[in-house]
Formats: C-alpha cells, structure tokens, sequence
C-alpha cells in the first residue's frame, strides 16, 4: 500500500478530516481486499474518537459506523497487547442492536475504561 493509502487509513483510524461515510469509503477503497494490517488502533487513537463522540462532533451513528469500519477492514489492526481491549470497544460500538444504544453514558464508560488501561 502506497503512503496515501496509509494516510487515508490513519485518518479513518482518528477520525480526522472529513464526513464519517467519506473516510470509510476511502478506507474501503484504498484496502480493495488487502489483508495485510497496516494502520493500528490505540488506546490514545480511542480516547481521541470518543472524545469528539463526547463534544457532539460525530453523532451515535457516525460513530457506530466509525466502529463498523475500523473493526471491519483487514488493513487496520489494535495495538497489541490491548487487543481485547479494543476489540470489545468497537464491538460494543458497532452493534448497539446486541448492546446498548450509543449515547453519551456508554461514551463516557468507555472513556474511562480506555484512560484507566493507559
């Protein structure tokens, strides 16, 4: 995968730059099948995201679908060592019809469940 690949990986990964479904669209792009983990996401990449879930800067939704994605792609892997971790966050994200609904109690569990870990 080329830099720019990486770079729009990475911009899924934080959450930065631009409308959810726009980044996940470039992420799926630019993965086009790869199965090779190239982008990983931390504790400190988590923190940020559900900080901006938290400042009304993604809605539940976008950020459901933040979590679908970044658990979905092959390309982007968890920082090791933490990988349950991480793992049952974007589960629990991704699938509030198995959990709960995504709204700002589970934001600020989850946030302090990844601030303790770090």
């Amino acid at each position: 995968m080329d830099g720019a690949g990486v770079r729009t990986l990475a911009g899924l990964v934080r959450c930065e730059g631009g409308i959810v479904a726009s980044l996940v669209e470039w992420a799926r792009v630019v993965s086009g099948g790869l199965i090779d983990e190239v982008v990983y996401l931390t504790r400190a990449d988590a923190v940020d995201v559900l900080t901006k879930f938290l400042a009304g800067q993604l809605s539940a939704d976008d950020f459901s679908d933040w979590a679908e994605a970044v658990h979905g792609l092959d390309t982007i892997g968890v920082e090791e060592d933490f990988d349950d971790l991480l793992l049952q966050f974007l589960f629990e994200i991704s699938t509030p019809e198995l959990f709960w609904e995504v709204n700002e109690d589970v934001g600020r569990r989850w946030l302090g469940r990844m601030r303790r870990s770090m």
